[in-house]
């Protein structure tokens, strides 16, 4: 049985099968902490419980997220800074439930955002497509974003260090402004996503 519960100082010592995957980006521990003491309820795991009084479980995914940007500028949104699962629990519908939990958390108040958003390679296919049964579009594309160098082209794509931005309207944005048709045409560079 799957239960979705807040993340916890310790659990940093138990999510290695998680985070051992090539597709999971890893963070130092400064950064996980920051995402603990700055927003703790956007920083969850789900959890696969083993015994009937839930002592027996494995970390099967986590969800850190974010919220930034001023509402007059029509930036306010949660930012989905990293959404994972372990291996032999993908396929499984749990990745969208982990995007799903914080739509639901954040589009209504304190939070009551006009967007989420992400970043996703442009290679990674399989993500996107993610997303997008999800209800995500594509905003921009930020050239460079996984790079080393901070490029100074914004035509020099390179879809092996490029990042999709993508995004999805809550509630509280009632006419779409903060989404747009064709974003993967729109181009910007790393410095230019400011919030």
């Amino acid at each position: 049985m799957t239960s979705i519960v807040p993340f916890q100082i310790e659990d940093l010592f138990d999510i290695n099968p998680v985070n051992l995957d090539p597709l999971t980006e890893n963070f130092n521990l400064s950064f996980y902490l920051q995402y603990l003491t700055d927003w703790p309820s956007l920083f969850f795991k789900s959890i696969e419980i083993y015994s009937d009084f839930g002592q027996d479980h494995e970390i099967s995914g986590y969800m850190m997220g974010k919220t930034e940007g001023k509402l007059s500028k029509k930036e306010w949104h949660t930012h989905i800074t990293a959404v994972t699962v372990q291996d032999q629990y993908r396929r499984l519908g749990l990745a969208s439930d982990l995007c799903i939990h914080l739509e639901k958390m954040t589009s209504i108040e304190p939070y009551d955002v006009l967007f989420v958003d992400l970043f996703v390679k442009v290679t990674n296919t399989l993500a996107r497509q993610l997303y997008e049964k999800l209800g995500y579009s594509v905003y921009r594309r930020v050239v460079g974003y996984y790079g080393r160098d901070m490029p100074t082209d914004r035509n020099k794509i390179d879809d092996e260090i490029d990042a999709f931005d993508m995004r999805k309207s809550q509630p509280r944005d009632v006419n779409n402004e903060t989404i747009r048709d064709h974003g993967d045409k729109v181009n910007v560079l790393p410095q230019e996503v400011v919030f």
